[in-house]
């Protein structure tokens, strides 16, 4: 058996054709695939999860007649949680209105004195 393909002879590929060939069908499959972690990133990741579940652990021990029944979650230090926006208070659209609200009046109040006062007696 040879080495040929089926088919009969074939002519040779250029570099160039063979390079931009390359590009094509690598490039959007490149921009698109999943980037893995570093093995760095997979150690340090392993190392706070198992600090996790020791703290975890000893949060269950301190803390068992408490949380009897439910599994004790551990919580991550202070510099690797998230922590919320703080709430907002309710009622600022009313506030918002009444300003626009006092704007609007004076500003008719300076453009048309005579109008406006002349309504009100």
């Amino acid at each position: 058996m040879s080495g040929e393909l089926p088919g009969g002879p074939q002519r040779p590929i250029s570099d160039e054709e063979w390079a931009r060939f390359q590009i094509d069908s690598e490039g959007p499959a490149r921009l698109h695939a999943p980037k893995e972690p570093s093995a760095r990133a997979r150690m340090v990741t392993e190392r706070l999860r198992r600090a996790d579940e020791e703290e975890a652990r000893r949060q269950g021990r301190m803390r068992r007649l408490v949380r009897r029944g439910r599994p004790v979650r551990a919580r991550p230090a202070a510099w690797r949680s998230w922590t919320a926006a703080p709430a907002r208070r309710r009622g600022g659209g009313l506030r918002a209105f009444l300003w626009i609200l006092a704007v609007v009046a004076a500003v008719l109040l300076l453009l048309a004195p005579g109008r406006i006062l002349g309504l009100f007696g």
